[in-house]
């Protein structure tokens, strides 16, 4: 099965779609908890979204995947795969917070190569391929010019796999003091997509898992922008990631 990126693309939103739209159903935090731990809580609506997804990607194509919840398939560093991250958010989603999405990249041998991000609450698909551009809703955007820190918002997050010693905390503030703004908004493919729209300059967070980050990132640079990611030290797919508009050096 020979697919155009166009037409991988227009899978996974199609996808992405049917699944936010169920979802958006259930965002007044009226869910299902399966476990939950200090900084992470896991919804069975996690699990069900990620087997529809699943099941819907083995039907339309011949490529493997790998999910957040239960579907590891493959290493991500051989060929193609898809990554999906059925609820991006979930600890906004699950106390009715409208800050979330549904997130699904294809990548090959460890690049991003093409991704959508549903913002469900607000029926916004963000979709991208490298080398071809990245939409709203199916409109071109592109990054911010903005060359000052100064002038800047900064994205970040605590992901969980991250331990908040002095040291820590005393480069977070750094960073702060650089920016106008700093957000933290408890989605990263929501801040890696107003970063690729132009509504922040730069996104940065240490030890995210793949999922978290890969469509987000993959629309950054489909969108104009400069992304680096490198291998952290707390699991497989834990990641130290930087996104920025290509005019602001971070």
């Amino acid at each position: 099965m020979n697919l155009s990126n166009q037409q991988l693309l227009d899978i996974a939103s199609k996808i992405a779609k049917k699944v936010g739209k169920t979802l958006a159903k259930k965002a007044n935090g009226n869910v299902r908890t399966k476990s939950s731990e200090k900084h992470d809580i896991k919804l069975m609506e996690d699990e069900e979204s990620e087997t529809l997804i699943v099941n819907y990607l083995r039907k339309k194509s011949e490529i493997p995947i790998l999910g957040e919840e239960n579907h590891q398939e493959t290493d991500f560093l051989d060929g193609k795969v898809w990554i999906v991250d059925p609820i991006d958010g979930t600890v906004n989603f699950s106390r009715g917070i409208p800050i979330a999405s549904v997130s699904i990249a294809l990548w090959e041998n460890g690049q991003p190569l093409l991704g959508i991000v549903y913002d469900f609450n607000h029926d916004v698909l963000y979709s991208g391929i490298i080398g071809v551009g990245a939409f709203r809703n199916g409109k071109k955007m592109m990054v911010s010019q903005n060359q000052k820190k100064s002038d800047s918002i900064l994205f970040t997050g605590k992901p969980i796999l991250s331990q908040l010693d002095d040291s820590v905390i005393k480069q977070w503030f750094g960073y702060f003091e650089e920016f106008r703004k700093v957000r933290m908004i408890g989605s990263a493919s929501l801040s890696l997509c107003f970063v690729a729209s132009g509504n922040g300059d730069v996104y940065a967070e240490d030890h995210i898992q793949l999922w978290d980050f890969a469509a987000g990132i993959t629309l950054v640079q489909a969108a104009g922008g400069a992304i680096t990611f490198e291998k952290s030290n707390k699991n497989k797919f834990s990641y130290i990631v930087k996104a920025t508009n290509g005019q602001i050096q971070f």
